[in-house]
C-alpha cells in the first residue's frame, strides 16, 4: 500500500492552483510540473458499441437527455473528463444531438489524515471527504436536471476514478430518495475504484483514516438503473491484480498502471474489447441488478506507456512480456488450483466478521448512517455546464478501429483535443490534470 500510495501521489500532483502538498497547517511550494504529455494526440472518435446495445438507444439532446458528468481527481473543471467521454464520442458524435453536459463542482482532492494531522497529497481534503461532497453535490445536479414532464428523458451519470465510485453513489441514493425513476437514470463509469475483485477498493485493506476502502459493489441495490463501468487492462485503479496470487505482476504493473490510467484511457476507441460480463449472469455477477462490464485491451501497460512517451516500442514486446510476466485481468477472481483466493480487502472482511468487528467504510451503499442522512440532505445544485462541442473538440466518428499500433498517428484522424479549454466548464484552475 504503501507502494500504491507513494506511486499514485506522484501522479496525482496538482498544478499550481492547487498546493502540491500540505501536511498539516504546513503547505509546500507550488511547482510546475514539466507537460510531458500531449492529450490532444489524434484519436478514434466514435460512440462505443455498449452505448446503444446497453442503453436501448443513443443518447440524444432532442429528447432532453442531460450528462451530469464527475471529474476525477484535480481535474476540478472537467476538462479531462470531457476529452476522454464527450470528445471522443461516448455521448453521441453529432455535437447537434449530445445531450449537454453539466459539470458537477467539489473538491476532487487526494488525501488522508494521521491523528489530528491532515496530509492532502492533491488538492484539499482526504480521498473520502471528496466523495462525499462529490455524492451531495450529484445528486442535487441530477435533480436540477430532471424534468419530471419528460418521461423520455434520461440523466447520465457520468465519473472515472475517484468520481466513479461518486457516480455510482449519486445513483445510488438517487433511487434510494425516489426523486428520479431508475428507468430514466444512465451511469457510464470508468476505472472504478471499486470495480469487481481488481478494484483497488476491493484490494487495498481499510484501515487509513480520510482513505477508508469500501469493497465490492452490491450490484443489486442499483436494481432498474443501466450501468456501464469499462476498465482498461493494466490500469492501476480498477485493474490491480491480487498480490497473494499474482505479486510480481501486480506490482510490476503499477507504474505503467498509472500512466494507462492518468494519460491513456481516452483512446479506448483504439483498443479491443476483451471481455463483457453482465451482473445478472449468475457465473460472473449476482444474477441481480443490470450493471455491464466491459474490458479492454490496448497492449502490454509497459509498451503503452513507452510508446506514448515516444519511444518505439514494437507490439510484437508486449505480446512477449505479457507471456513472461502477464498482466493482471480486470473482474478476474483470483484462484490457486481452481480454488477462489481473496485479494486482502476480502480477506479483511472475513477476519472481521470472525472477530465480531466492523471494517470502517464510508459509501452509502455499505454505511447506513451516511445513507440516512444523505436521504434528506438538501445541498444545492451549483454545477456549471459545459460549453457545446462543436466540430472544433469533437472530431468526425470514424467508427470504431481495430487494435492499432500508437507508434505512429493515424492518418486522416481529425486532431481531437483531450485537453481544448474551449470544452471546460468555467474557469481552467490547471495547465495539467491526472484524472
Amino acid at each position: 500500500f504503501a507502494v500504491l500510495t507513494t506511486v499514485g501521489a506522484v501522479f496525482l500532483i496538482p498544478n499550481p492552483s492547487a498546493h502540491a502538498l500540505q501536511i498539516g497547517s504546513i503547505v509546500f511550494p507550488d511547482f510546475n510540473p514539466p507537460v510531458t504529455i500531449d492529450q490532444s494526440k489524434p484519436t478514434t472518435v466514435a460512440e462505443p458499441e455498449w452505448v446503444a446495445l446497453q442503453i436501448g438507444r443513443n443518447f440524444d439532446s432532442g429528447k432532453g437527455d442531460v450528462v451530469i458528468l464527475i471529474p476525477g481527481t484535480t481535474d476540478y473543471d472537467g476538462t479531462d473528463q470531457l476529452g476522454r467521454t464527450r470528445d471522443i464520442g461516448m455521448f453521441g458524435t453529432d455535437p447537434d444531438t449530445q445531450p449537454p453536459v453539466q459539470v458537477v463542482d467539489y473538491p476532487a482532492a487526494f488525501g488522508l489524515t494521521i491523528g489530528p494531522l491532515p496530509i492532502y497529497l492533491a488538492g484539499e481534503g482526504t480521498f473520502n471527504e471528496s466523495v462525499d461532497i462529490g455524492t451531495r453535490k450529484g445528486v442535487a445536479a441530477a435533480e436540477a436536471a430532471y424534468d419530471p414532464d419528460n418521461p423520455d428523458q434520461i440523466i447520465v451519470i457520468n465519473g472515472y476514478s475517484q468520481s466513479s465510485p461518486v457516480a455510482m453513489n449519486v445513483a445510488h441514493m438517487l433511487k434510494e430518495r425516489g426523486t428520479i425513476p431508475t428507468d430514466q437514470i444512465v451511469v457510464i463509469v470508468g476505472a472504478d475504484s471499486r470495480f469487481p475483485h481488481s478494484g483497488v477498493e476491493n484490494v487495498v485493506p481499510s484501515f487509513i483514516p480520510g482513505m477508508y476502502t469500501n469493497g465490492d459493489r452490491d450490484t443489486d441495490d442499483m436494481e432498474g438503473i443501466k450501468v456501464i463501468s469499462y476498465c482498461v487492462r493494466g490500469d492501476a485503479t480498477c485493474g490491480v491484480g491480487n498480490p497473494f496470487t499474482n505479486p510480481i505482476g501486480t506490482f510490476f504493473y503499477l507504474i505503467p498502471g498509472f500512466y494507462v490510467h492518468a494519460f491513456l484511457t481516452y483512446r479506448i476507441n483504439e483498443y479491443e474489447v476483451i471481455d463483457t460480463w453482465s451482473s445478472q449472469d449468475p457465473d460472473r455477477g449476482c444474477g441481480c441488478g443490470n450493471t455491464t462490464y466491459v474490458v479492454y485491451d490496448g497492449g502490454n501497460p509497459w509498451g503503452m506507456m513507452l510508446r506514448d512517451l515516444g519511444i518505439p516500442i514494437p507490439t510484437e514486446v508486449d505480446d512477449i512480456l505479457s507471456a513472461i510476466i502477464p498482466v493482471p485481468m480486470p473482474g478476474e477472481q483470483s484462484t490457486i488450483a481452481g480454488v477462489p483466493v481473496p485479494t486482502p480487502r476480502e480477506l479483511q472482511d472475513s477476519i472481521y466478521e470472525a472477530l465480531g468487528l466492523t471494517v470502517t467504510v464510508t459509501d452509502p451503499d455499505v454505511n447506513k448512517t451516511v445513507r440516512d442522512d444523505m436521504l434528506v440532505d438538501d445541498t444545492q445544485d451549483d454545477s456549471k455546464t459545459a460549453t457545446p462541442a462543436t466540430t472544433a473538440n469533437t472530431a468526425t466518428a470514424r467508427g470504431l478501429a481495430e487494435r492499432v499500433d500508437t507508434t505512429a498517428n493515424d492518418e486522416g484522424a481529425d486532431n481531437n483535443s483531450a485537453d481544448d479549454d474551449d470544452g471546460a466548464a468555467g474557469e481552467k484552475k490547471d495547465d495539467k490534470k491526472y484524472g
